[in-house]
């Protein structure tokens, strides 16, 4: 537990008013002429040695004896206050300034009797101003000042301070209420100054003592506060606050016995003191005892509400007590309380966590980073709550600044590393893996990130050294059990693959990622109903997997060849997990794609979805309305949603296109244009506000208001491109380049670059598109996309040295780039011979890996096919050939599966195959190659 604010000294001034003299003088110097002296004595001694209760009893036997004593009713009076008694001190004092007691220290014991009970407006009532021009004035001053500042009136309390220093300058109450006016202004030098002054005038001032002890605790010196607050008692044994203050500060040094011991005495006093009972309250959870702390808490009643902890506290001893329900309600009092504090959110967010609510865990530390108040740790969880519902930017964004916050810690850095390598950040994933094996060299996690790493650089060798390097135990883990399975994998091992990553599932039933591999190698295998199997099961364990789902959803979309064994297992998934919104939000796009609108509007508004408000629902909802039909409940829902969140580009751009419908266009320029106001440079707002316009107005008009965009400084960069893009969705290619070219030679940029050379190319016209890219990469030789665009051209011209080239640039660039992986695999491929052979089949693996697609399928399985290995092809062909959209064939794809058909024995097969590629009037390079396949399996029936 960290360290509360001092439990025992709550914000009420009367703490400021305690006059040590009169509690060591008048008490110990009183005689027994005017009250029984046996009582008096018993009093006396009873209040040296610290027995409140027993001093109190006796000072009301000697009032008994003899009530008309003033001295003995200013004993009860100062008794009484001691033990926060108000009411009994307040008649005590009034009956001993009515005998002919000291009008200025009666004024203090009535003063104090008034601000122990909390009663600010009584005693402003009793002593109204002006007050009389006396030392009795100065107290009633002082008084004054101390209740206007716990009613918050600080100008008139400034005003009482100066009179009761004026009238009383001796005194050490009026600079004890100009201290504490001082601390509320936030000028602790001050209060300090006037505590000092006052030390220094009169070394036995308790209050003075115990003031300077606390502002030495608040410094965080807890020693010498301990030591102030042992001097108070040794001039008041049974001063309670004194005790309470040294405990606090005891337990700050962790010296829990002697902190016990004054935590005791005064329970001893007052049994059911709150200030006691709390700190005794966070002994007992510190030492885990959660009866005897949750006991406590109880005493406090509804007291511990006015603790900063109180309910936290409540929460942690009724967790140890195994009352869930219990200590979840009283975690959130507290966070409803105390919302930016981060001990409490945490707590809050594991009873979510423990009931299987991520997404309410989610919630409430958002909240706690929205408010400020997030520490490494919560927001290290934060990060890991975003990256198990694949979340991966948000996970991300979580745990850089909990990194941030934490750099020493290497367990958080690890997980940066992971998340960073979800993101496709592989350079930043190794200098996070680095920096927490610099900071552990043990740490779990951290090199296989590294290894991680080097498998997404292609470097095989690199990754099985850092597996070498794991000990036995994390060698077991899962790990590294998964990195093995995907080393096998990308060496096409997949029989091996597939037995590692089954092993990993026998020791970690719930593992997400070797189910995944597992996936990867059913796909390579062909084995699509498996595919969907593993999909099914990931989603069971992590319903809000994005990777799993989407896979889900594309399998499920029409005219695929699993739509509807991949769709009844996504249906299957979202109703055992009816409450997460992401599975829910896959499942209504299937469902409007395959034309069922209505289905998925009411599956968006079911329970328990109807009650949840995040923004990317409220717009799913609206694109399921437009679907179904329902054309005011989706204007409705666009409004909701973009009042909910003004700034949501998407949100406004969907009212807008349903305003659109509406013919209101009016209504839809304006909302862009208010959308632009707050979010010029918005590319999406800019292009929806010119496609607005040519609706409504014609291709002019939006041309106009294209030049008019591309003139307005804060709408540059994106601005400068809508002309161009206008004319290509006008079909005028030429115009489109010239223009974008135009733009360019105004304000050089590579998109501009890259616009103008592919209007060109959509134009047919090659050259002028590859001068573009040649003139801009003289400037940027180092733009990859532009580099990509020149190596195609320059493979299609027969310059195979110089693509390469080109290419080579790119990988070492961007050592994940699955395409220019690719192009340079197929490269390195043309010229036979080792070791060429062996780096093309790298490149390939690593394509494949990255990107696993029909092109990369092919690359992979033709330099596989060529060097003899058809088996571990042929699955990889079968895809490249099957991967296809409907009506899209690639014949030299099936060529390639043909010739290792053949090579396997399956000439039938072959022949069919190459058969629909040679029907084709397509042209492809390996024509001729293909026909003399066809007359080899001919002759050989």
């Amino acid at each position: 537990m960290s360290r509360a604010r001092t439990p025992f000294s709550p914000p009420r001034p009367w703490r400021a008013l305690r006059h040590g003299l009169l509690v060591m003088g008048l008490i110990g110097c009183l005689g027994a002429s005017n009250a029984d002296a046996a009582a008096i004595d018993r009093a006396r001694a009873a209040f040296a040695r610290g027995d409140l209760r027993a001093a109190q009893l006796e000072w009301r036997n000697a009032v008994r004896e003899n009530p008309a004593s003033a001295e003995v009713q200013a004993s009860l009076a100062i008794t009484s206050l001691e033990m926060g008694d108000g009411e009994l001190a307040e008649r005590a004092a009034r009956a001993a300034m009515e005998r002919g007691y000291d009008a200025a220290a009666g004024t203090a014991l009535l003063v104090r009797a008034f601000l122990v009970s909390g009663r600010h407006d009584a005693l402003l009532r009793a002593f109204p101003d002006p007050q009389p021009e006396t030392p009795a004035g100065g107290q009633a001053a002082a008084g004054r000042a101390l209740a206007l500042m716990a009613l918050g009136e600080s100008t008139p309390a400034r005003e009482a301070v100066a009179t009761a220093q004026r009238l009383a300058p001796q005194a050490a109450e009026p600079d004890l209420a100009a201290a504490q006016l001082a601390l509320l202004a936030g000028d602790r030098p001050a209060a300090e100054a006037l505590v000092d002054g006052v030390l220094a005038r009169s070394p036995n001032a308790v209050e003075a003592i115990l003031r300077k002890g606390t502002l030495l605790f608040e410094k965080r010196e807890p020693r010498a506060a301990a030591e102030m607050f042992s001097r108070a008692l040794v001039l008041v044994p049974g001063q309670l606050s004194a005790r309470l203050r040294r405990a606090e500060a005891l337990m700050f040094l962790n010296e829990t016995a002697p902190a016990r011991t004054d935590i005791d005495a005064v329970l001893a006093v007052l049994p059911n003191m709150p200030p006691a009972l709390y700190l005794r309250a966070r002994l007992q959870v510190q030492a885990r005892d959660w009866t005897g702390a949750d006991a406590s808490l109880q005493r406090m009643g509804n007291a511990v509400a006015s603790y900063p902890d109180g309910y936290l506290m409540q929460a942690i001893a009724r967790r140890g007590l195994g009352q869930t329900a219990q200590a979840e309600d009283a975690a959130r009092r507290h966070v409803a309380r105390q919302p930016g504090e981060p001990r409490g959110a945490k707590l809050l967010a594991s009873f979510a966590i423990a009931a299987n609510r991520p997404d309410d865990a989610v919630v409430t530390l958002n909240r706690l980073v929205d408010l400020g108040g997030a520490d490494a740790e919560a927001l290290d969880m934060l990060g890991r709550l975003q990256a198990s519902a694949g979340r991966r930017r948000e996970a991300l964004a979580a745990l850089q600044q909990a990194a941030s916050l934490a750099p020493q810690d290497a367990g958080i850095l690890a997980r940066l590393a992971a998340a960073r390598l979800a993101a496709g950040d592989v350079a930043g994933t190794a200098a996070a893996a680095e920096e927490a094996l610099r900071r552990d060299p043990n740490r779990v996690g951290a090199r296989e990130m590294l290894a991680f790493t080097a498998l997404a650089r292609g470097d095989l060798a690199a990754a099985s050294a850092e597996l070498d390097r794991l000990d036995p135990a994390a060698r077991r883990g899962e790990a590294a059990g998964v990195l093995e399975g995907t080393l096998l994998v990308m060496r096409m091992q997949l029989p091996e693959a597939r037995a590692r990553l089954m092993t990993v599932l026998r020791d970690f039933p719930n593992s997400v990622a070797a189910r995944l591999g597992l996936v990867r190698v059913a796909w390579i295998d062909g084995q699509g109903a498996d595919v969907d199997r593993l999909l099914g099961e990931v989603l069971r364990i992590e319903p809000g997997n994005i990777e799993a789902a989407g896979q889900l959803g594309l399998a499920s979309l029409p005219g695929a060849p699993r739509a509807a064994q991949a769709r009844a297992i996504l249906t299957a998934a979202q109703a055992a997990a009816p409450a997460q919104a992401s599975l829910a939000m896959t499942l209504a796009n299937v469902m409007i794609l395959h034309g069922e609108g209505a289905a998925a509007s009411r599956l968006l508004q079911s329970e328990p979805l109807r009650d949840n408000t995040a923004p990317a629902l409220r717009l799913a909802r609206t694109e399921a309305h437009v679907a179904a039909g329902e054309w005011a409940e989706a204007g409705a829902a666009s409004r909701l949603a973009l009042a909910e969140t003004p700034d949501s580009i998407q949100a406004r751009r969907q009212l807008a296109g349903l305003m659109v419908r509406e013919r209101n266009f009016a209504g839809a320029e304006t909302l862009l244009q208010q959308g632009l106001r707050a979010q010029p440079g918005d590319a999406l707002l800019q292009q929806s506000l010119v496609r607005v316009v040519m609706e409504a107005r014609g291709p002019d008009a939006a041309l106009e208001q294209a030049d008019r965009l591309a003139q307005q400084q804060a709408a540059q960069p994106a601005s400068r491109m809508l002309r161009g893009d206008l004319l290509i969705a006008l079909n005028r290619q030429e115009d489109a380049a010239r223009a974008f070219a135009a733009a360019n030679a105004e304000a050089p940029s590579a998109m501009l670059a890259h616009r103008t050379a592919r209007a060109w190319l959509a134009a047919g016209r090659k050259d002028d598109a590859a001068a573009v890219l040649r003139a801009w990469t003289a400037q940027d030789p180092t733009d990859n996309v532009a580099q990509l665009m020149l190596s195609q051209f320059d493979i299609d011209a027969g310059r195979l040295a110089d693509a390469e080239t080109r290419l080579v640039g790119v990988v070492e660039r961007r050592p994940d780039d699955a395409v220019a992986l690719n192009n340079l695999a197929w490269l390195v491929s043309q010229h036979a011979g080792e070791p060429r052979a062996g780096r093309a089949q790298g490149l390939a693996e690593r394509a494949y890996f990255l990107s696993p697609n029909a092109d990369t399928a092919d690359t992979l399985g033709w330099i596989l096919a060529r060097d003899g290995k058809a088996a571990a092809a042929l699955p990889l062909l079968r895809q490249a050939v099957a991967g296809r959209p409907p009506g899209r064939t690639d014949p030299g794809a099936a060529y390639h599966l043909a010739f290792t058909l053949k090579a396997t024995g399956a000439r039938e097969e072959a022949m069919a195959v190459l058969g629909t590629a040679l029907a084709t009037t397509a042209p492809f390079s390996e024509r001729a190659a293909a026909e003399r396949l066809m007359l080899d399996l001919r002759g050989g029936r």
